[in-house]
């Protein structure tokens, strides 16, 4: 009996010791416990006032995107790799060009610029020395922002020896190559209200009649992302008569217009808007909207090729972030206060870069890809040579693509 009751003891001995230990461990979790939910809880606090200033000191003032179709690559839009083999010439972001009948190839660069890249000494176009026609910086002029120190050549038309240029920060000149002279032909402040981010045109065939685009009324290019993310629709499609000198807007309300090119009747005028991964086919007596084309990549620039239909350049393909950003205005609003452009312009998709190539009614005939970034980058426009190549513009590289096509 007593060894019984001597073992009785000594479980209820350990018995208690295990509470004890049970209790002490529970005691020793419940500050970790709550230190990590008073952590939590600071760590939300923190995060809502961040958004909650972000949002309230917002530069932009954003709006849901809507009636964006989605594309998908199949079809005539199948991935392939025709656009990835070629040769690249640094230079700062040549979004536009166009080639003379001497194969010389004018291109306007990022640094405000518009060079002369001469042919090689055996005739290989894109192979000589470049030459500067251009300073970049018009002193005097009336801009549509100062931020950068010096124009922004986007939109590049050759009409015997007279270069035209659109140019986001000066507006619309004209250069007479042989004498490398400038008039300016449109400023900013011409239009009403005035333009802000004045982007491509066509000429008429008559040279009578141009047809520019100004892409928004509130931003200038350097603030694009702002006109980006904020998602409003107030560009215009602008009429100038070259003879009296008079401009009408002919179409408002567009979401980025960008490029512009007439097509072969001028009965029409080819108007993508970037912002919304389509093209307008706007009729140029009436200004109705007659045939929209929606495409997979955001597009950029028309040029017509030379079996008479057109290059559509593109890239950034509709992403899942891309439409989660499309639903959530607050969230675009949020993220263009906290972020600088350059880091918010770096989550687009810049490397799939697409080249549509359409025929005067819409229809979607090929398109040429480089998935990978491999050739081009940040495609903005498809110039197709003399000698079958086709030189890729670009918003954002630092050099200018010569794809080798085997068609």
């Amino acid at each position: 009996m007593p060894e019984r009751n001597a073992r009785r003891r000594r479980g209820r001995e350990n018995e208690n010791n295990s509470e004890n230990e049970v209790t002490q461990r529970h005691l020793q979790e419940r500050p970790a416990n709550s230190s990590l939910i008073i952590s939590i809880l600071i760590t939300s606090i923190i995060f809502i006032a961040v958004c909650a200033y972000g949002h309230h000191s917002s530069p932009i003032n954003a709006v849901e995107i809507e009636n964006v179709v989605e594309v998908e690559l199949e079809g005539p839009f199948a991935v392939n790799d025709k656009l990835s083999h070629g040769k690249r010439i640094a230079m700062r972001a040549p979004e536009s060009c166009v080639e003379a009948d001497d194969k010389k190839l004018y291109v306007g660069l990022r640094d405000g610029r518009v060079v002369c890249i001469h042919p090689s000494n055996d005739g290989e176009i894109g192979a000589g020395k470049v030459e500067n026609i251009t300073t970049g910086v018009i002193e005097g002029a009336v801009n549509t922002s100062d931020a950068w120190g010096h124009g922004v050549p986007l939109g590049m038309r050759l009409r015997d020896q007279s270069l035209y240029v659109m140019d986001a920060i000066y507006g619309f000149y004209v250069i007479d190559l042989p004498t490398k002279s400038l008039k300016i032909l449109i400023e900013p402040d011409d239009v009403t209200p005035p333009m802000k981010f004045p982007n491509d045109f066509d000429i008429s065939t008559d040279e009578k009649t141009v047809y520019f685009t100004d892409s928004s009324e509130k931003y200038p290019i350097t603030e694009l992302m702002s006109e980006v993310l904020e998602g409003t629709c107030t560009s215009r499609l602008i009429k100038y008569d070259m003879l009296t000198q008079k401009l009408d807007v002919v179409k408002d309300g567009l979401c980025f217009g960008n490029g512009v090119q007439l097509i072969d009747d001028e009965s029409m005028v080819i108007v993508p808007e970037t912002t919304r991964y389509r093209v307008n086919w706007i009729d140029t007596k009436t200004w109705e909207i007659k045939h929209v084309l929606h495409l997979p990549a955001m597009p950029d620039n028309v040029r017509r090729n030379s079996r008479g239909n057109y290059w559509i350049g593109g890239t950034s393909k509709m992403s899942d972030f891309v439409k989660i950003m499309f639903g959530f205005p607050s969230l675009r609003q949020i993220l263009i206060a906290l972020f600088p452009s350059s880091i918010l312009l770096k989550a687009a998709d810049h490397k799939h870069c697409m080249l549509f190539e359409v025929d005067n009614a819409g229809e979607v005939i090929q398109t040429l890809h480089d998935p990978d970034g491999s050739l081009a980058h940040a495609l903005s426009q498809g110039t197709e040579l003399s000698d079958g190549r086709i030189a890729l513009g670009t918003y954002s590289a630092q050099f200018l693509a010569i794809a080798d096509i085997d068609w």
